[in-house]
């Protein structure tokens, strides 16, 4: 935990030093919101830190992009080989298109399901899909489903209230895959647990095992298509 937050502060930082203002995103881009864990001080609470579930809620909005689809898939890397690249659902004109305003929202949960197995559940307006993947022996508790991958910029609530988690925005290009969501292990450094250099260095995940020797990770890639 104390790593985590060691992170989570670095971030906000950088983020807070990015913002400015952003103009009505254009038809060659969606703008992303990510919502961490609930507004609900009990229900966060329970999700964090009782059944240790990590609770993601995301929201693409460009009215000129109803009909599109809000593509998805997955891959997987073990001691820096990559498994095929894979779709998330079997129907994305059903599950993953924007609709006729051209808005998008899902849910995403993550945690260790049991001993040596992780578990992901994306929730949408439509339909849901789960994935599960085989832990790091004795490390599937630090996993860890990770946005920062990106520089987010805090988005300021209209309303906000005490237990209000923050919510952050940035804007994807159309037609063009990049990794959006990351669920992997932290990397060692000086003795601490931290996850905070695998976006602030830049490097492409596919480097991420020489960079970090990351033993295992998996990387949900977004194309807006």
């Amino acid at each position: 935990m104390k790593a985590f937050l060691l992170c989570a502060i670095a971030s906000w930082a950088t983020a807070a030093q990015a913002q400015r203002p952003q103009a009505t995103p254009a038809t060659d881009s969606v703008r992303v919101a990510l919502h961490f864990g609930s507004d609900n001080a009990e229900l966060h609470q329970l999700l964090a830190r009782a059944l240790h579930i990590e609770k993601w809620h995301i929201e693409a909005s460009n009215p000129r992009l109803a009909g599109k689809h809000f593509h998805l898939t997955y891959q997987e890397y073990r001691n820096g080989v990559a498994a095929p690249e894979k779709e998330l659902v079997g129907d994305v004109a059903r599950l993953l298109s924007f609709d006729p305003q051209g808005r998008f929202n899902f849910d995403v949960f993550a945690h260790q399901a049991a001993e040596g197995r992780l578990e992901t559940q994306f929730l949408f307006a439509k339909g849901a899909t789960s994935k599960t993947f085989e832990a790091v022996p004795g490390k599937g508790a630090l996993y860890s489903l990770r946005s920062d991958i990106w520089p987010y910029r805090p988005r300021q609530p209209a309303a906000p209230g005490p237990d209000q988690q923050p919510t952050t925005e940035r804007s994807f290009a159309v037609g063009q895959k990049v990794p959006f969501l990351v669920y992997t292990l932290p990397y060692e450094e000086a003795g601490w647990l931290l996850y905070c250099q695998l976006a602030q260095s830049k490097i492409p995940v596919k480097g991420w095992y020489s960079a970090f020797k990351l033993p295992h990770f998996i990387v949900y890639n977004l194309t807006v298509d």
